[in-house]
């Protein structure tokens, strides 16, 4: 410990002997450290931290697979589905009678609770004041399942999650600040959710967001409050939903075995393994579902029961970034790289100027090991003083970070507080980074030859040992080639990403998306149903566009790009379903849906190819019609006219309800990425069971600025409603395009800051090689070379790693870039455009930076050259 403290103190001395070269390589050390410290906190809020509960390692998630779609079992899945690497069909929701059935047979939980796999933005009144929160059904194990204690009154109990009990509600700690100021006596007041009258009886720990990472939830309600909070979620007769022959009503979402909406998690008891869990809940869900398997049902369509890992919530939000984050990742660790290679650099000249006193140690019977030992410390402490700046950096950067990622589509919230993982993992790249960049300059500058060096001075050695090269790509001058070649790779990155953003932002969408105000407003949640509700947003749409500088206003059920899907099964009169075709194995077609309101085409300005659009007329008591878009006549009308051609949702039966009655063109749906899909268009007015809507308002000018108009007119028709999600359509187009720029700014910015970087390397070895061959210079300068002759000599040099460089990194890029290539978009990963630019920008960095110190090197004086030491 003595001999260590010894080179700590001597290693601070010999830093600190030398402030300029210390802030450089610190600087350098400290962007590199800082971008990847930075990264590491968004993948460990991500990917890595537990959920802030009890024991969250007991925690498990219940989900399904089967091989084809239960269609016999579910008609109606609300949450999330996907289909696995194999095609599966897989989810995590269940009906409600199989969550009772796991809740009260299963042996391996000790405590099991659900929640609503459909998300709630809730109308939270308080005071006479109308408000959005963010809002989440839940079963009244929920909070003792989790282990979570509020830090004010009491959590959620299953006596409030029955029927009939008063409505309750437990508030975010987030919430209670933000909304009542913290204020303790909150506790049994009521607060109208919906219009529905609850009391608050807890406060949420400040820590505790929900079970899914990023998404803060603010209010918790009792499952069973759905039928009067959210009575929109109720399932319609089955002839509404399938088209079939009027069967008897059907039954509650707690009561429908066909409805699959809830999530189940549960803790497993002390000793029971997953496995276990799921051989003994497969057997119950099986049992659930037995009424409804038929002897026609094919067993790849019944779902089979699986256990996940629940230790981290929900996994929507990894599964969403979890590949950008690694690529993100990925480009930091090379900028650390090239700071690494512009820091050996450094040392390697410092240790060339330091050969004469590492000659007397060794000299005085200092042994090798011992010296490269110090040498070593001194890096180390280089790079622990980066990583402490860098950990400054990064404590800015990441929030700058949350923020580029919070405004995406979907609100997200993430703590970012640097945790021991965080700080050990900075720790760790410190020490590691210590160790890569200077090894190799404590090895090499240990090499001496002892008499030589003792007898000469720093100057004349310098020279001396850089005249022994033969090849005079040493190891400075290849590390110089590895940060070309490095920054090339980002560089051609940043401009796949650059060009993917500028393709999208220019895509032909089908429609104007300038001077478009969008809104959404959920009546329902004040008392409005069926012809009330459709009278108020008729009103709603004459009043608005009697406001000055409105030209048209329309509805719809989901607004272009990011404003949400509906996808449906129909069939149409006259046509058999394809092999292969999506939906085939049921007999139905797959199309886009969209409810929307009169004089939606004209409002958002799509085009009409043939026929006409919807109108005022197209009420419940008309004849039901429907226009669709070019691609479903392409795809499933044989490109004939389709004008009087019929179809119907659900199976044959109803291929004859409703009548086409004009072709729009082609828009773009929920996806900018992807083609127009078969759309179909439905009057919203002709829906039996309207619910929430969203309005798109044309302006003659900045749509914004009518926002404040718009509220004023909402409120004057109800007060109790808040419009919730106001914004342009451009704003909602940039944010379904949001992780697409964060990519291209943050990989420009690494682009960027690697080529400064590895312009500073070429600038560093160029200016020292020059340094070195001084009298070499001052030589051939005394024998007439020119300055012309001696800028030449030294920039071709420079050039000519360039080159090595650029070579290097076109063949890695053209390699590499594949891996990126499910995130581009109109362009290929090897696209010859993008390579080009990136090359000759770093030709100019590089260039520019060789030029300065060979400039330099053909104006010295011959005579001051020639005395060099």
């Amino acid at each position: 410990m003595t001999a260590l403290w010894q080179d700590l103190r001597y290693g601070l001395r010999m830093l600190a002997k030398s402030p300029g070269f210390t802030a450089v390589a610190v600087l350098s050390l400290a962007l590199g450290i800082g971008a990847n410290t930075a990264i590491f906190s968004l993948i460990d809020a991500v990917l890595l931290k537990m959920l802030p509960v009890q024991n969250p390692q007991q925690l498990v998630l219940l989900d399904w697979a089967s091989h084809g779609w239960p269609k016999d079992i579910m008609h109606r899945l609300s949450g999330n589905m996907d289909r696995d690497n194999s095609g599966r069909f897989t989810s995590t929701s269940f009906s409600y009678p199989a969550y009772e059935q796991i809740r009260a047979r299963n042996q391996a939980f000790s405590s099991v609770m659900a929640l609503a796999g459909n998300e709630s933005e809730l109308n939270v009144g308080y005071n006479g004041e109308p408000g959005r929160a963010q809002g989440q059904l839940v079963s009244g194990t929920f909070f003792p399942t989790l282990g979570v204690q509020p830090v004010l009154g009491r959590a959620l109990t299953p006596d409030d999650d029955r029927i009939g009990a008063s409505p309750t509600a437990v508030i975010s700690y987030g919430y209670w600040e933000r909304r009542f100021g913290r204020d303790p006596a909150i506790l049994g007041r009521t607060i109208t959710v919906n219009s529905v009258p609850v009391s608050i009886v807890g406060v949420s720990p400040p820590e505790f967001y929900g079970v899914q990472p990023g998404r803060a939830v603010e209010v918790w309600l009792p499952l069973h409050t759905q039928p009067r909070v959210e009575p929109h979620w109720s399932p319609g007769p089955p002839e509404e939903e399938a088209g079939k022959a009027p069967q008897p009503a059907a039954a509650s979402l707690f009561e429908a075995r066909d409805n699959w909406w809830v999530l189940i998690m549960g803790r497993l008891k002390p000793g029971v393994s997953e496995q276990q869990a799921r051989a003994e809940l497969d057997g119950i869900l099986q049992q659930s579902m037995a009424a409804a398997v038929k002897p026609a049902t094919k067993a790849e369509t019944i779902p089979h029961l699986g256990v996940e890992s629940g230790s981290k919530g929900l996994d929507y939000l990894r599964g969403e970034f979890s590949k950008p984050l690694f690529v993100l990742m990925t480009v930091v660790a090379l900028v650390l790289l090239i700071a690494c290679a512009n820091v050996a650099n450094l040392l390697l000249a410092r240790a060339t100027s330091r050969q004469k006193e590492i000659a007397v140690r060794l000299a005085i019977g200092a042994r090798r090991q011992r010296v490269v030992r110090q040498l070593l410390t001194e890096s180390v402490l280089l790079a622990a003083l980066g990583g402490v700046v860098g950990l400054l950096l990064a404590y800015w950067g990441t929030d700058l970070l949350v923020a580029l990622i919070a405004s995406g589509r979907e609100p997200i919230s993430l703590s970012v507080t640097p945790d021991l993982r965080v700080l050990g993992f900075t720790a760790a790249v410190s020490v590691l980074t210590g160790i890569l960049f200077g090894l190799s300059p404590a090895l090499r500058g240990t090499r001496v030859d002892l008499t030589p060096a003792l007898k000469e001075s720093a100057g004349n050695m310098a020279g001396a040992s850089y005249g022994k090269r033969s090849p005079r790509l040493g190891l400075g001058k290849a590390l110089v080639v590895t940060q070309v070649a490095l920054s090339l790779l980002l560089l051609v990155g940043a401009g796949l990403f650059v060009r993917t953003l500028t393709n999208l932002e220019n895509v032909n969408m089908g429609f104007n998306q300038r001077n478009l105000l969008l809104f959404g407003i959920n009546p329902t949640e004040d008392g409005y149903e069926s012809q009330r509700l459709a009278d108020f947003y008729q009103e709603l749409a004459r009043r608005l566009e009697a406001l000055p500088g409105v030209r048209a206003v329309t509805m719809s059920s989901n607004t272009p790009i990011g404003g949400g899907v509906s996808i449906s099964g129909v069939s149409i009169q006259g046509y058999t379903p394809k092999p292969g075709e999506p939906g085939e194995e049921n007999g139905q077609l797959q199309t886009y849906v969209n409810q929307v309101g009169p004089r939606f085409f004209e409002t958002m300005e799509i085009p009409l190819i043939i026929g006409r659009g919807i109108g005022g007329g197209d009420t419940a008591r008309a004849p039901k019609v429907a226009v669709v878009n070019e691609k479903f006549v392409r795809q499933y009308l044989g490109g004939g006219n389709p004008l009087g051609r019929r179809f119907g949702f659900g199976d044959k039966k109803t291929s004859g309800d409703i009548e086409i009655v004009g072709v729009a063109a082609d828009a773009k749906y929920n996806d900018l990425r992807k083609e127009a899909p078969p759309t179909v268009y439905m009057p919203s007015l002709q829906e039996k069971f309207l619910g929430p809507t969203n309005f798109e308002v044309r302006t003659a000018g900045d749509p914004l600025a009518m926002v404040s108009a718009v509220r004023r007119v909402a409120q004057g028709l109800d007060p109790n409603l808040a419009l919730y999600r106001v914004h342009s359509e451009v704003e909602q187009i940039n944010q379904a395009v949001f992780q697409e720029r964060l990519f291209a700014r943050l990989t420009t910015f690494f682009g960027m800051l690697a080529a400064v970087l590895a312009s500073l390397g070429v600038y560093g070895v160029m200016a020292f090689a020059a340094t070195q061959r001084t009298r070499e210079i001052g030589i051939r300068m005394a024998l007439g070379a020119s300055r012309r002759e001696i800028l030449q000599m030294v920039l071709r040099e420079t050039l000519l790693l360039v080159a090595i460089g650029i070579a290097i990194g076109i063949f890695v890029a053209l390699g590499a870039s594949r891996l990126i290539a499910t995130l581009l978009y109109g362009l290929r990963p090897t696209d010859p455009l993008t390579i080009a630019a990136a090359t000759l920008l770093m030709i100019a960095a590089a260039g520019l930076a060789g030029y300065l110190p060979a400039r330099r090197a053909s104006y010295a004086d011959p005579m001051v050259a020639l005395r060099y030491e």
